[in-house]
């Protein structure tokens, strides 16, 4: 018997791309028993008439909306009071601006989910819609510190600066995305994990308001708890980033997009880097500093320059570190063997 799942899609001010987003979501999911869950977190932009239209359109079979008032625990106050909410035995974190573009992706999740016990985050293949590889899921515990995975950093190793100094590669040139994985963790774009659990280990930590990081610090949660995350190549989604650029922006990316098209990659890099053009604003620095002061507080290490020994002595016994230890990755890799039979 399927088990029931709750799609919790939280938005703010996606208007631009959500009609896309609904309508990829409502012709690719197939599966027998799901409600599709949105939590819109005080958008001023028009989101909510569009949500309302879908509500009532019937294309889903059941989706709920909650008009949640927008404050600072942001986006994770309303990834929390959707979880509360949710009926499903299973749920999935999605985005407003991430379309997932397999059919019977859903399918595919639970499937896997329900390979074996220790499964405890399935996510999916992330690309943004220039072609660039997001991530296929993530990596965290290692001399490189935490990066999307498929990227590679491109500062030194024990002197990064900011997560995102990485150099990407286009979809079809990542050989790292084509097979199923274990990864460290996942992010919200598309990330499924049980309900229950995830309210046992108290949700979505409010320390991480109002947005980011809350997904990482999730399924880091649940490898503690002893479950395992795996990456699903085959469940394609579409991260709309490109849509939400606008103004002063979009103009600024698209003239070093010019600029920079006839220079190597790794020059393209280096003079990004060097003259700082790929910093994000003042306020996005300041979240993102805290956040990592954040992390060292809560799990003890760097998150972007990790002290591997320290790492060890505190989590090495557990499913943090199952990299580490060889009982840990070849469970690991029976799993993902069981699933492919």
């Amino acid at each position: 018997m399927a088990p029931p799942v709750t799609l919790l899609l939280p938005n703010r001010d996606n208007a631009g791309v959500l009609d896309l987003v609904l309508d990829r979501l409502a012709i690719n999911t197939r599966y027998p028993d799901f409600e599709l869950l949105v939590v819109d977190d005080g958008s001023t932009d028009g989101s909510l008439d569009i949500l309302r239209r879908w509500r009532d359109s019937g294309r889903f079979g059941q989706m709920r909306l909650i008009e949640h008032e927008h404050g600072p625990g942001g986006v994770v106050d309303a990834l929390n009071a959707g979880l509360r909410a949710a009926e499903g035995e299973l749920v999935v974190q999605l985005d407003g601006d991430a379309s997932v573009e397999t059919e019977g992706w859903l399918d595919a999740m639970v499937a896997f989910l329900g390979t074996d016990e220790r499964v405890g985050v399935v996510t999916a293949k992330i690309v943004f819609d220039w072609g660039e590889m997001h991530t296929c899921g993530v990596d965290m515990i290692g001399p490189d510190g935490f990066h999307d995975r498929g990227a590679a950093i491109t500062e030194p190793v024990g002197r990064r600066t900011y997560h995102q100094r990485v150099q990407r590669v286009r979809e079809e040139d990542c050989t790292t995305c084509d097979a199923t994985a274990e990864v460290d963790g996942g992010i919200g774009c598309c990330m499924m994990f049980r309900r229950d659990l995830a309210l046992e280990i108290g949700g979505y930590d409010p320390r991480w308001a109002p947005v980011w990081f809350d997904d990482l610090d999730l399924t880091m949660c649940i490898r503690r708890e002893g479950l395992k995350v795996f990456y699903l190549p085959e469940v394609r989604v579409e991260h709309h980033v490109g849509r939400r650029l606008s103004g002063t922006q979009a103009r600024a990316g698209a003239v070093r997009k010019r600029i920079g098209a006839a220079l190597p990659p790794s020059v393209r890099y280096r003079i990004s880097h060097g003259l700082d053009l790929d910093l994000p604003p003042k306020p996005i620095q300041d979240r993102l500093a805290h956040h990592y002061a954040q992390w060292r507080q809560k799990w003890g290490f760097d998150i972007l320059n990790p002290d591997m020994d320290a790492v060890l002595e505190r989590w090495g016994d557990t499913e943090v570190c199952w990299r580490y230890d060889p009982g840990m990755r070849e469970a690991g890799e029976r799993i993902i063997e069981a699933y492919g039979r």
